[in-house]
């Protein structure tokens, strides 16, 4: 309990009800396919120009200008599909506790602790270092397996990265979180 005396966050984390292993590997799957058909535009795109680029060096003739285009924009496209992910998975999903997959299983990702949101640098490490760690060659994809594998004999439903993070994944709307009282009206508008 803190010294200011209210502990019904702590008693509502307590309360909630841990995301069953079904849920949340359906979220995930509804997030997999949202982020493949977003990276797969790019990746189209920027192979075309690949192939392209091939043939007219295999024929001899100098690369076209429409070719190099299509990758340029194949390889910003994707750039900015990265960064739109570790905005929507990383941090937004810190930010509000949800994923689109998550909004529509109805669970949410909270802290272990408080029981509110874990916030946007937790989000992105939560979502990021599992990518990090499963580049690792060799190990790496053992150990990202072990990871998405663990809620399955863990008491608290818990992934490693989870476990890391101190973050749980519930049942249910996420928490709000207070943000004190509301700003002012905007002189400007």
């Amino acid at each position: 309990m803190s010294d200011l005396g209210d502990s019904s966050n702590e008693e509502a984390a307590a309360d909630q009800k841990p995301a069953g292993y079904g849920k949340r590997v359906l979220g995930a799957i509804i997030d997999f396919l949202i982020v493949a058909v977003i990276y797969g535009v790019p990746t189209v795109v920027f192979f075309i120009g690949l192939v392209s680029a091939g043939d007219a060096s295999d024929k001899g003739e100098p690369t076209t200008t429409a070719a190099s285009m299509m990758m340029i924009l194949g390889g910003v496209a994707g750039l900015a599909a990265l960064v739109w992910a570790i905005w929507l998975f990383g941090y937004r999903q810190g930010v509000t506790g949800l994923t689109p997959g998550k909004r529509r299983l109805g669970i949410h990702l909270v802290d272990g602790d408080s029981g509110l949101v874990p916030g946007g640098a937790k989000g992105v490490g939560r979502w990021l270092i599992p990518l990090i760690v499963g580049g690792i060659q060799g190990i790496g994809s053992a150990l990202q397996l072990i990871d998405i594998l663990w809620p399955l004999w863990d008491a608290k439903n818990q992934r490693l990265i989870d476990k890391i993070f101190k973050t749980r994944v519930l049942v249910g709307s996420p928490a709000v979180v207070d943000d004190g009282p509301p700003l002012p009206e905007s002189p400007i508008s």
